[in-house]
């Protein structure tokens, strides 16, 4: 099971580029939780429902917002460089009270639909393949990026998120990549710090590539942890996913929680980008979007007495200490 109460770094492989682990947050004995530094009692069961890849497609916009109006979603990271980014960043604009990070892409996974660099390929060749996209998978990105080249590009992803009025609430990492290398994650942390908005830390095992095991005790110490984070395997798919992810309410315990979902519709434009993914595919993305509007998952978060938070609240609190 992806979903588990975790008190120290936990990785659990699986037979895809994704997989997500937890990393517990230490509370010392005589100091608060993060609940309450949240400004909950100590023992609140508090969830981020967030949704990835927003701007990939029209499909993914119209749902991710509709979820995050309508549903349970309570966060969602925006991609830069995608071709449906500028609708995505002006329906952030019309929903300012919306959760927006950058979901910092620097990998283009599917066969026919691709993207590349906000800096163009010249400028970061290490970044790109012969035809100037991203690399489709992490290890070929780990193995040919430059770091230097990395940090310019991450840059610009966030300035441009900035420059077009995203209120950036976190940033997290397409199919892992920032956690790619041991190089590559403390950069990831610094920038972070630089701009003061919480990143997602995860472990990436994904085709031999592992996360920065060094940096394993920074990472314990980070003060936005999660205590656990949780994504549906591919092996769920389809006929598990909604079973697993009731579960993971009815199972959730005190702490701060994430639950990471890809929505979308099971129709023409994302079935023709996602062709061949059967997990990752337009099927999969319908059945996160038909959960996250569920009114039984409304019931079910109200039956475990689950708080919905969403990142602004975790940057404000724990990351720019605003009262």
């Amino acid at each position: 099971m992806l979903w588990s109460r975790i008190t120290r770094p936990l990785t659990i492989g699986l037979p895809t580029t994704l997989m997500i682990a937890g990393l517990a947050s230490a509370h010392p004995e005589g100091h608060p939780t993060v609940q309450e530094r949240l400004g909950f009692a100590a023992d609140a069961k508090l969830l981020v429902i967030h949704a990835d890849d927003l701007g990939m497609s029209h499909s993914k916009n119209v749902a991710t917002f509709a979820a995050m109006k309508q549903g349970v979603v309570t966060s969602a990271s925006l991609m830069m460089p995608t071709p449906w980014m500028r609708e995505a960043v002006r329906m952030s604009r019309e929903n300012p009270e919306l959760d927006i990070g950058v979901h910092l892409t620097l990998t283009a996974e599917w066969r026919d639909y691709k993207w590349g660099p906000l800096l163009g390929a010249d400028t970061v060749p290490s970044l790109v393949t012969p035809e100037g996209y991203f690399h489709a998978s992490v290890p070929a990105f780990a193995e040919a990026a430059d770091i230097d080249e990395v940090e310019a590009e991450v840059r610009a992803q966030i300035e441009l998120a900035l420059k077009l009025g995203v209120d950036v609430t976190h940033l997290d990492g397409h199919m892992g990549s920032l956690l790619a290398t041991d190089e590559i994650a403390a950069m990831y942390l610094r920038i972070g710090q630089e701009y003061r908005l919480p990143i997602r830390l995860h472990k990436h095992f994904g085709d031999g590539i592992e996360g920065a095991p060094r940096l394993q005790s920074l990472f314990l110490n980070y003060p936005a942890n999660y205590d656990t984070v949780g994504g549906a395997a591919p092996q769920m798919f389809p006929d598990g996913m909604i079973d697993y992810y009731d579960r993971v309410l009815a199972e959730l315990e005190a702490g701060l929680n994430l639950l990471v979902l890809h929505l979308g519709f099971d129709q023409m434009e994302d079935q023709q980008i996602m062709a061949g993914f059967a997990p990752w595919g337009a099927k999969w993305r319908q059945i996160d979007y038909d959960w996250a509007m569920r009114a039984e998952t409304r019931k079910l978060i109200e039956e475990n007495q689950i708080i919905l938070i969403n990142n602004r609240l975790i940057r404000d609190k724990l990351i720019r200490g605003e009262e």
